[in-house]
């Protein structure tokens, strides 16, 4: 892992309304991320310069480190200042990160990772949520998945996604248990960020609709077993395409990186021509 040092941020370019310590925790946060994904290790500039750089107090900007430390994203040392730590170090499931790591394009650990976490909560609060369900609930559930039909025949990518979403949350909610409400809630932002992705893919999203339904009648029978089956059915499909995903960013990044070649071996030869002349 190369080391870089940490650049300075075009703060006029982020959103206004927030405030200038929550942005200038953002910025720094979002450094931070980047670099992990280009395998680089970020070290910041000594205090004075980056104040320099950023344009804000010592104050403001001790309060923004003292922010990203307190979630693992950095070290603070006294003579050899902030550097990053390894993503291992980071709350994963702290919602700040979560929510910066969403505002940049998903690699493939992270759409992986949150398949994974989908994987661990939904079938379980399906199963849970064919046995606890009122009436309303289940109604509630049903009404989403039949807007969620509307919203697909209508070929409305937006609200597909906000269909998506009251449609787990409906069904999450049911199992009547908080803890999987809030790890639900925890995600919902790097859940909408990936079915960005993911329901661009027509074929996944065919095979989804029948799980959805065959979910939905599960929990309407009060049947636990093929609640949970279904949902594991639904996320399952969900990672096929987050794989198909990550293939066509692979073969996209490829083709450019040989266009790319090919661009400096043209250029080369018109160079060494051109010294060659007269």
């Amino acid at each position: 892992m190369t080391e870089m040092k940490g650049p300075a941020t075009l703060f006029a370019q982020l959103d206004t309304t927030e405030s200038l310590h929550s942005r200038v925790t953002r910025a720094l946060a979002l450094q931070v991320i980047q670099a992990e994904r280009n395998e680089q290790q970020i070290a910041f500039p000594n205090e004075a310069e980056l104040c320099k750089q950023v344009g804000v107090s010592r104050s403001i900007l001790r309060e923004a480190v003292k922010v990203l430390e307190n979630k693992g994203m950095v070290q603070v040392r006294p003579r050899s200042g902030t550097r990053a730590r390894p993503r291992t170090d980071w709350n994963q499931l702290d919602p700040d990160i979560l929510a910066w790591q969403s505002e940049l394009k998903p690699d493939a650990r992270f759409l992986r990772d949150l398949c994974e976490v989908r994987l661990a909560i939904e079938p379980i609060a399906s199963g849970f949520a064919a046995l606890r369900a009122d009436q309303e609930e289940i109604a509630c559930i049903r009404q989403c998945l039949s807007r969620r039909l509307e919203i697909l025949a209508a070929q409305d990518l937006e609200g597909a996604i906000d269909a998506d979403l009251q449609y787990h949350t409906a069904v999450v909610a049911a199992s009547h248990n908080p803890l999987f409400r809030q790890l639900n809630a925890t995600i919902h932002a790097p859940y909408r960020v990936a079915l960005s992705y993911t329901l661009l893919l027509p074929a996944s999203v065919a095979l989804e609709l029948e799980e959805y339904r065959k979910l939905t009648e599960a929990i309407e029978q009060r049947n636990p077993l093929a609640a949970r089956r279904s949902s594991e059915e639904i996320v399952g499909f969900a990672m096929l395409a987050v794989e198909q995903v990550i293939r066509d960013q692979e073969s996209a990044r490829k083709n450019t990186s040989v266009s790319s070649r090919r661009r400096r071996k043209q250029y080369g030869i018109h160079i060494a021509r051109s010294r060659l002349e007269p």
